[in-house]
């Protein structure tokens, strides 16, 4: 009797200890969307970078950075690195703008824990770069939809940058 009640208090208890440490499937379903807009961005050096840190919907913070990095090839423009934090998640990708248009995407990186992801997918228009993807509670329970996305204004000095997580 002593051994089935202390399997059932240990399983009890790990449990709890897993539903604490993971998201719920209540928390991945209120999802947390915003925006930054970022300006005077020709004024960013090559490794420059700015940083903006917020509060979301839950009290959260959350930074958004926009960095200037090097330009490899023959592409001409300006390549940004977008990227997200939170608390145990960084999304981030690479976006280049010429002439005030997005001509690329490339390179993601996605990093959550306490969870996974599935079908990512980074896609392109003449005016945002965003990468998509499904975040998975472990054991599949529930799932979402997010995405973050650096979009050009038609301002040569202006990046939006927006997310759904």
């Amino acid at each position: 009797m002593k051994k089935t009640v202390k399997r059932l208090v240990s399983m009890l208890l790990t449990a709890m200890v897993i539903c604490s440490i993971c998201p719920s499937g209540a928390a991945m379903e209120a999802q947390s969307t915003g925006g930054v807009t970022f300006t005077d961005v020709s004024q960013i050096a090559i490794g420059g970078y700015v940083q903006r840190t917020i509060l979301d919907a839950d009290g959260e913070e959350v930074s958004v950075r926009l960095e200037k990095a090097a330009q490899y090839g023959r592409a001409g423009g300006e390549t940004w690195l977008v990227q997200y934090k939170k608390l145990g998640a960084t999304v981030q990708f690479y976006m280049t703008v010429s002439s005030n248009k997005v001509t690329s995407v490339y390179d993601y990186y996605i990093s959550i824990f306490g969870a996974s992801y599935d079908d990512p997918d980074l896609s392109k228009t003449p005016t945002y770069g965003k990468l998509t993807f499904t975040l998975k509670s472990i054991g599949g329970i529930s799932a979402s939809t997010c995405w973050l996305k650096g979009e050009v204004t038609g301002k040569d000095d202006e990046i939006n940058v927006t997310w759904q997580m």
